[in-house]
């Protein structure tokens, strides 16, 4: 439900790199419509989806088919902060890159990042994304330089062998996408990987430090929760919203003073999610609608009352836009098939 977002080094670091190419903020601004700064959250978190609008206009207006993979070269130290100091402290390369598959969600927080060794004595570092929200090719580009780059120095040290795989269509001559990544790359694959060969995760990092690696993997957990508090408020909401229905549809203020909250702290972690308060409602009263005409001893009539309506046709409309069948004709179906598994 959380709505997928990015740090926002990433942000700054972006719009650094556009400015140097000679494109001043003010024409920028008019140029995607909006200006970034306004859409930063309390968190310093930025809209995914308004991160891939500024990399596809600044690819159009800089005539340049691979600024997300030249952005996220460019793209400082900074932004992989904490992930990169855990890397760099960890006992070896492995726990590295086990920092990376764990706590990638503090730079984009969308999609998987996960490895796997294969017989072949090759590893595959792979970014698993929903098939609903797939990403556009100069994003994903971008984040494969920019963890490419700052991981460079560990790669270059140990690493003799690489290529890097790219489920989008990208141009027939690859040569400028080698340069910038300084490996062999293949676009229209299975998954987005980069491959490189398994004896690596098994040396030593340049600075292991048992102590310095635990604190950091302990602020790093805490960040990463911090993160995914905004699953929890979903979640807590509709709970909320299910235990008030008896009484009436709630409004916002009445759920955030259950939840000990104040009615525009609520509303402001909401807008850091996918839905809204209208939303968490209605999903309030489908799941529990389900959860009573699936019991099948409540009389319908008591439902709607339990969820809210204020008559029984409100209600039958409801769960017929829910489910595709009036709440008797559903009850029924389910019965009929119960007993017929029977």
């Amino acid at each position: 439900m959380r709505t997928p977002t990015v740090c926002s080094e990433y942000l700054v670091d972006l719009l650094q790199y556009i400015e140097n190419r000679g494109v001043d903020a003010q024409s920028f601004i008019a140029a995607v419509g909006f200006n970034p700064e306004q859409h930063l959250t309390l968190q310093g978190r930025f809209p995914l989806r308004l991160f891939e609008v500024i990399l596809d206009v600044a690819s159009a207006m800089l005539e340049d088919p691979f600024l997300g993979a030249n952005a996220g070269a460019n793209s400082s130290p900074a932004a992989w902060g904490m992930v990169s100091y855990l890397g760099m402290s960890a006992p070896n390369s492995r726990a590295a890159f086990d920092a990376v598959v764990h706590f990638s969600r503090l730079l984009i927080d969308h999609g998987d990042v996960m490895y796997s060794e294969t017989d072949d004595e090759w590893t595959h570092l792979t970014w698993v994304v929903p098939e609903r929200k797939p990403v556009s090719r100069q994003l994903t580009e971008f984040f494969f330089t920019s963890w490419y780059h700052a991981h460079k120095t560990i790669l270059d040290r140990w690493c003799n062998q690489r290529e890097v795989y790219f489920s989008h269509a990208g141009p027939a001559d690859k040569s400028e996408i080698e340069r910038i990544l300084e490996a062999p790359v293949k676009y229209q694959c299975d998954a987005n990987v980069v491959k490189f060969d398994s004896h690596f995760l098994d040396r030593p990092t340049r600075f292991p430090h048992t102590g310095i690696y635990n604190s950091l993997l302990q602020t790093a957990r805490a960040e990463l929760a911090k993160l995914q508090m905004e699953d929890r408020i979903v979640k807590d909401v509709i709970a909320c919203v299910v235990r008030q229905l008896p009484e009436g549809v709630p409004k916002l203020d009445d759920v955030a003073a259950e939840l000990g909250l104040a009615p525009r702290t609520l509303q402001r972690r909401l807008n850091n999610t996918d839905t809204n308060f209208k939303c968490l409602v209605d999903d309030a009263r489908k799941q529990r609608s389900k959860q009573l005409v699936d019991d099948g001893e409540m009389p319908l009539l008591d439902i709607s009352a339990e969820l809210g309506f204020s008559d029984q046709s409100s209600f039958q409309k409801a769960f017929k836009r829910w489910f595709g069948l009036a709440p008797g004709r559903y009850r029924m179906s389910q019965q009929l098939s119960n007993n017929a598994s029977n």
